[in-house]
């Protein structure tokens, strides 16, 4: 009792303290802010109504506490006019400082965002600038800092974007310029295979694995579980229970084996089945199981990331769905063959049938062996069925099968015949069903099926999970085997050596006998005079002449002499004895190398064509054209070519050592080209000349005139150097498929008898001339395999799958 008077004596003086304080602070409050003194005694008079005191003492407490509001509000009642004055007066001010308040506030943020404008200006975020420039004028609408900022912010905005567009275009122009300069970098044809820039290749092998990745239907444990089936294991039991066997192997490689209790049951088999098998090395986890599960007629299936010991029944029931896709399996590789439709040829051909010309029964009116077959109506669409597709034969070269279908080119221009380039998928499917578990597909009443989807040229397969490997393993070794290809260069090599030597030596003399007339007959001495050795009467000055013709005669006849170029020494002896010396002697030798060197790479077994050539059109003959009371003639035009073409097939052997090729080079030239004109005839027209009095040069009045009628052909030369075989040759190596050598040498030699053989003297009466012509061609192939792994490996990828 006396701690709760103690506590109650406490807090009352508590209160009267407060009460004092707060009751002076209120009178003194009051001349200034008498409402504010009244509220801070109505607060102490509810503290002090709801204090724990007595209520005796709680009453005398509210009494003294509401005397002092008696006061104020006496005070207030006094002077009410008065005060109202001062807080209408206190309400204008408080109403002005918010104001300015809210404007310094105002201007404060307007300051940090045009600061942060201006930096994001500087950055070049021009996006968020234009955000920032709405967000000022959102602050301040009427403002000119906010239509400043709003119209800088669009202006620099669409002029750095239409900057950008020009840096864009630029950039655009100067890449173009710069892949055309790049194209125009010649490479290495030693080595034709390249896989561009490493980086690049790493990334789009990092891609197909991820393609790959993606197909699996496997969890990452499982594809771990199918890896740790190559893992090598000691396979040493005797007698052991079958759960033994499989936990001591789950333990060797890590692989977590479960017993499929109701799937043993089936075949008769329990955990406790002893098992023996004793070998003497390590194999692979995969065989261990088959050596050991096939006894038992087991077999087991990587499912619920486990590897599960079931019955072969259980496992050839449990089949999945997988995709593969085959494009470059069921797409065949085309064959090219060179055809007489190409080029200049095609395009008269093509002409010609649009005009009708040369028709006959629909179809162009050409020989049977023609190598194409257009049809006749005015869109150019190809015959349908077979037909259409077996217009070409293997034209003679071994391996090509008539089999594919065509392609043509419709205005004869470049992309020769070829093979089917239509998917078919029945060969893959047969191979598939006839070579893996051939007695596991729907076919037989087994569970396995396969179809194919043409959009994506895709196998679509239901089989189980040991078939899928080994259709898997059979698709890559198909095309580890396809990727083969082979470039083959055919260099034809012409050698021509061309040399002649000519000394030739005219010398003519004349004896002046001293008599200018022959003497009367019988009335004067007896004289001798000189005869002309060709027409035998005396020669005109009556000299005895010594002349020599074999100057002219001793020419070179091979080897391009020209007498034109040679040097020559001329002089006279004009005395009794008149001589006459011209001596000529050159020599010459000429050689040249030409190279015509074919280049393509294909794939292994196809048949590719490479031509250079260039066509020329030659009117050959005409043919009768017979109308009503007319007749004409329509030309026949040949088409000759003249380059280099080459068709070639490669077949790699097994060991990938050796390229067998069957090849055709040709090589052709048009050389000289003559014309015949037959059944004609020709008028000709003199003209008249009339002399000039004056100057006696004569004035034509009428040029001559010559008129033929009659029909004039074309005859060129057309020469071409070619040879058909089929060789094996090292990878890398070289071959001499054929070559042709000639030699033309000839030696002229002219003189006097007797006096030619007299050494130094013979010179003055002897000529000699010596020609050689020598030409060699030589055509080499050299084949070069490329195996794409290999070309991987080089830049340091790793191609294992």
């Amino acid at each position: 009792l006396e701690e709760v008077d103690s506590r109650q004596e406490v807090l009352r003086q508590k209160l009267v303290h407060e009460i004092t304080n707060e009751v002076a602070q209120a009178r003194k409050m009051l001349p200034q802010a008498p409402r504010e003194a009244y509220q801070q005694l109505e607060r102490l008079r509810m503290r002090v109504s709801q204090s724990e005191l007595e209520p005796n003492v709680r009453k005398q407490l509210l009494t003294s506490v509401d005397r002092g509001i008696a006061e104020v509000e006496q005070f207030i009642e006094q002077n009410r006019a008065e005060i109202e004055l001062d807080e209408a007066n206190a309400a204008v001010l408080a109403d002005l400082d918010n104001a300015r308040a809210k404007k310094a506030e105002v201007d404060q943020k307007l300051a940090e965002l045009v600061e942060k404008f201006n930096l994001l200006l500087d950055e070049r975020r021009y996006a968020e600038a234009e955000i920032i420039a709405k967000q000022i004028h959102e602050l301040s609408p009427n403002s000119e800092l906010a239509k400043t900022v709003i119209w800088k912010s669009r202006f620099v905005r669409r002029t750095m974007e239409l900057e950008g567009i020009k840096t864009a275009k630029e950039e655009g122009v100067y890449g173009a310029l710069t892949s055309v300069e790049e194209s125009s970098t010649p490479i290495d044809d030693r080595v034709p295979f390249r896989f561009g820039d490493k980086k690049y290749w790493e990334e789009v092998t990092r891609r197909a694995s991820l393609s790959n990745q993606s197909e699996r239907r496997l969890s990452p444990a499982e594809m771990e579980i199918q890896r740790s089936l190559e893992k090598p294991v000691d396979v040493q039991f005797d007698q052991r229970p079958l759960a033994e066997v499989m936990d001591t192997l789950s333990r060797l490689s890590g692989v977590p084996i479960y017993l499929d209790n109701a799937g043993l049951a089936a075949e008769g088999v329990t955990t406790n089945t002893p098992i023996t098998i004793r070998l003497s090395q390590p194999i692979s986890l995969r065989s261990a199981l088959t050596l050991i599960l096939e006894e038992l007629k087991l077999g087991y299936t990587i499912e619920s990331e486990v590897l599960k010991i079931s019955s072969e029944q259980v496992r050839e029931t449990h089949v999945y769905t997988k995709t593969y896709y085959v494009a470059d399996l069921v797409i065949p590789i085309p064959n090219f063959l060179p055809g007489y439709d190409q080029g200049m040829t095609g395009a008269l051909r093509e002409a010609y049938r649009t005009v009708g010309y040369g028709m006959n029964g629909g179809m162009l009116n050409v020989s049977p062996s023609a190598p194409f077959a257009m049809a006749a109506n005015e869109g150019g669409s190809l015959p349908s069925g077979s037909q259409a597709m077996a217009q070409f034969s293997n034209g003679g070269i071994p391996g090509l099968s008539s089999r594919g279908s065509t392609a043509l080119s419709p205005m004869g221009g470049p992309g020769g015949m070829g093979g089917g380039v239509m998917a078919d998928f029945e060969p893959l499917i047969e191979l598939i069903q006839t070579t893996i578990a051939p007695d596991t597909w729907d076919a037989v009443g087994g569970p396995g099926a396969v179809s194919e989807f043409q959009n994506n040229l895709s196998l679509v397969i239901s089989q189980t999970q040991e078939v899928h490997e080994q259709i898997a393993d059979l698709l890559d070794q198909l095309r580890r085997l396809q990727d083969l290809q082979v470039t083959i260069e055919v260099r034809f090599i012409t050698l021509n050596d061309n040399f002649f030597e000519r000394i030739g030596v005219d010398f003519d003399f004349d004896l002046d006998d001293n008599y200018n007339k022959i003497p009367p007959d019988d009335g004067g001495p007896s004289v001798a005079i000189g005869l002309d050795g060709a027409t035998g009467l005396p020669t005109a000055d009556f000299d005895i002449k010594f002349t020599q013709d074999s100057f002219a005669d001793a020419v070179p006849q091979f080897g391009n002499f020209s007498a034109n170029a040679s040097p020559t020494l001329g002089f006279a002896i004009l005395s009794d004895i008149e001589m006459f010396f011209v001596l000529q002697a050159a020599q010459g030798d000429t050689r040249t190398n030409v190279l015509q060197a074919p280049k393509v790479t294909l794939f292994n077994g196809q048949l590719a064509t490479v031509s250079d050539t260039s066509l020329r059109p030659f009117v050959t003959s005409v043919v009768p054209v017979v109308g009503d009371f007319a007749a004409a003639q329509a030309p026949v035009i040949m088409m000759l070519s003249e380059g280099t073409n080459l068709t070639v097939q490669a077949v790699v052997s097994n060991d990938r050592r050796f390229v067998r090729l069957t090849l055709v080079p040709f090589f052709s030239q048009i050389g000289e080209v003559e014309e015949f004109t037959f059944t004609g005839s020709t008028t000709t027209r003199s003209g008249s000349n009339v002399i000039d009095p004056e100057t006696g040069e004569p004035i034509a009045v009428d040029d001559q005139v010559i008129e033929r009628e009659g029909t004039t052909v074309q005859q060129p030369t057309f020469s071409f150097t070619t040879v058909s075989t089929t060789v094996s040759v090292p990878d890398g190596g070289t071959v001499l498929l054929g070559g042709i050598k000639r030699l033309r040498e000839g030696r002229i030699e002219r003189g006097l008898p007797f006096a030619a053989q007299i050494p130094y003297v013979s010179r003055l009466f002897k000529n000699v001339g010596i020609g050689r012509e020598t030409n060699s061609l030589m055509m080499m192939v050299t084949p070069r395999i490329i195996i794409q792994e290999e070309e991987e490996r080089k830049l340091g990828i790793d191609v294992a799958p």
